[in-house]
């Protein structure tokens, strides 16, 4: 079942019950302390379920208390934000700002993350662009200090509630919360000043007037609908993304003005033109990410989860850097205790003449991860890690591109069948990045689209284990690639060199590939597993050089180790639950020349 629907109907819900309040804080309800009182009222109904709930601790119970009171008082501050100010403004300005209070008072001295500042950014220019028909004395300076108190009174709220709930059930918790209420609703109605405010209203009488009394009735049974919405949604997908999507209430609230603001301009005035409409839409995207940027599971905690970390070995670029392949293998797995590997099996090493295959060389590799208990992904077939992508053997280039296709068919089908009998292989990876154009390869079209799914085809008729189809994190949409695949492989790259514009530094946040990978399932309803396949922990070099060909301490510099240990916190700030790192082999060869810092720091990591 999709969270969608539910979450889009949680804020239209929400938003009808916003512009509800507005409209009676304008027309009918003199003193936003009316709701306040109401809100007492439903605490008197949530204290009857106090005898099926446990009591608290006393500490539990001093928080989730002060929690009610001072959301009330956020509340309270909204809602005369609300009277004075426009619901398609106000509601956005303390949506964003409660979450910037909440990062500012969690981070306690810590370093804002990657995604955090980030999501500030987006934030704070999403306001910007929200608010430009208003900044010409179009806001009030009393409407401001409501907004930023509320947003204030909020945030406290919020972090106090968590901390409460970590002492105590949920139900329990909610329900103990209540009460502090009902002693204020009680204060309301034996003070003779408060009770008039509470109980006077714009029309002159002391009661609420009927249609007025349906209307409150409608909006605050909206909010309720839209709260329960809004947590069956959570209980579907991932909180992260549901609450970003509260971008769209601003959407509908300010459907909502333009439409009531024909009959009602004084109340839902609205500034239009395609020049405003433009950057509110722009705005509300920027709000958008930028709510969803803190909405994740990352910043200061991610830096410490627990991802696994593996490498990519290349038996060829190893020799290809002086080293002996099968030492460095085993150094690997012994020094540096690395338990996944993902491993290339190279056309050109395995099949010299046509159908003619030895496969034998790769026993040693295979052989030696069972002994140390060592994962693999193997990877089959024509294009596979390491420039220049595909390894035909030489005979191969006298065949036309049909027949070439029906050699690779033929070794994905004797590579599978020779491999499967090794258990330490978890998965197999068809071609490396197989959609992508780059590398000395055959066309990307849809004879390749073809051919990889037939490859798929043979592998998942010989063996059970699941199939990993990879794509580029930075240049790819992955929708072709992902709907190939059980799990999903991407690489990641912090800096790539170009020849007409030099060294790239990507501008990326970690959650652009998180958001990339939620919007990628979404669109194709499909579940599964995102690993980072190539975590970038070597240098890009210009020119397709070779380490060989440049001089070491060039290399260093552009990739010292504090480099690569931000690319490995960056990494985890994703919340991908593994990570292979590219570049174990120029470590060993650093190291043999003088440089080992690469190497004892990748001690450290595994």
């Amino acid at each position: 079942m999709s969270y969608l629907p539910f979450a889009v109907a949680s804020n239209l819900l929400n938003s009808v019950a916003l512009t509800v309040d507005k409209f009676l804080l304008t027309k009918t309800i003199k003193d936003p302390l009316t709701y306040i009182f109401y809100f007492s009222l439903v605490s008197l109904v949530t204290a009857l379920l106090i005898p099926f709930v446990k009591l608290p601790t006393e500490q539990v119970l001093f928080l989730a208390s002060l929690s009610t009171l001072v959301w009330t008082g956020g509340a309270y501050a909204m809602f005369k934000a609300l009277q004075i100010g426009a619901v398609q403004r106000v509601i956005p300005m303390i949506g964003t700002l409660t979450p910037l209070f909440i990062l500012a008072f969690n981070q306690t001295g810590d370093q804002i993350s990657i995604n955090e500042a980030w999501a500030v950014f987006f934030l704070l220019t999403g306001l910007i662009f929200l608010n430009l028909t208003y900044l010409k004395g179009g806001i009030k300076l009393s409407e401001i200090l409501l907004e930023v108190g509320s947003s204030l009174f909020f945030a406290l709220a919020y972090i106090l509630l968590r901390n409460a709930f970590l002492g105590g059930d949920f139900l329990s918790v909610f329900v103990w919360s209540k009460p502090v209420l009902i002693p204020l609703g009680g204060i309301i109605l034996i003070n003779p000043n408060l009770r008039k405010r509470v109980f006077q209203f714009k029309s002159g009488q002391s009661h609420f007037p009927k249609k007025s009394l349906m209307l409150f009735a409608f909006g605050q049974i909206s909010a309720g609908l839209s709260e329960l919405l809004l947590i069956f949604s959570i209980s579907l997908a991932n909180p992260a993304i549901v609450n970003s999507l509260q971008g769209t209430k601003y959407i509908f609230l300010t459907v909502f003005a333009v439409i009531l603001g024909k009959k009602f301009p004084t109340i839902f005035r609205e500034k239009s033109s395609k020049f405003f409409n433009f950057f509110k839409f722009l705005g509300i995207i920027l709000i958008f990410l930028g709510l969803y940027l803190l909405s994740l599971d990352g910043g200061v905690k991610s830096k410490d989860s627990q991802m696994e970390l593996g490498v990519t070995f290349s038996t060829k670029y190893a020799r290809q850097l002086g080293l002996d392949p099968q030492q460095t293998f085993a150094k690997i797995l012994t020094d540096l205790k690395v338990k996944q590997v993902r491993l290339p099996v190279y056309w050109d090493e395995v099949e010299y003449f046509p159908n003619q295959f030895n496969f034998h060389k790769m026993d040693y590799y295979l052989n030696l991860a069972n002994q140390h208990d060592v994962k693999i992904i193997l990877v089959l077939g024509h294009k596979v890690p390491r420039w220049p992508e595909c390894f035909a053997p030489p005979w191969v280039s006298e065949l036309t591109r049909a027949g070439r296709r029906d050699k690779i068919l033929k070794l994905i089908k004797a590579e599978v069948e020779y491999f499967k009998k090794f258990p330490q292989i978890s998965a197999w990876q068809v071609e490396n990045e197989p959609l992508l154009r780059y590398g000395v390869c055959d066309p990307v079209d849809e004879e390749t689209l073809d051919l990889v799914k037939k490859e798929i085809d043979i592998v998942k008729s010989l063996d059970s284990r699941p199939v990993i189809v990879t794509d580029s994190g930075e240049l790819s949409f992955w929708f072709n690639s992902m709907s190939l695949s059980d799990q999903f492989g991407i690489t990641l790259y912090r800096q790539v060199w170009d020849k007409n514009l030099g060294f790239i530094d990507f501008p990326l946040p970690p959650a652009f590939y998180t958001l990339k990978d939620q919007l990628a399932r979404i669109f194709l309803n499909k579940k599964g597993t995102t690993l980072i396949l190539e975590l970038q922990a070597e240098p890009w070099l210009p020119n397709r050089k070779r380490p060989e060909q440049i001089s070491l301490q060039e290399q260093t510099r552009a990739a010292p180790v504090a480099k690569l240990n931000k690319y490995i916190l960056y990494a985890k700030e994703t919340n991908f639950s593994q990570a292979y790192l590219w570049g174990v082999e120029w470590w060993y060869y650093m190291a043999q020349n003088g440089y080992p810092q690469y190497l004892e720091y990748a001690k450290t990591i595994f």
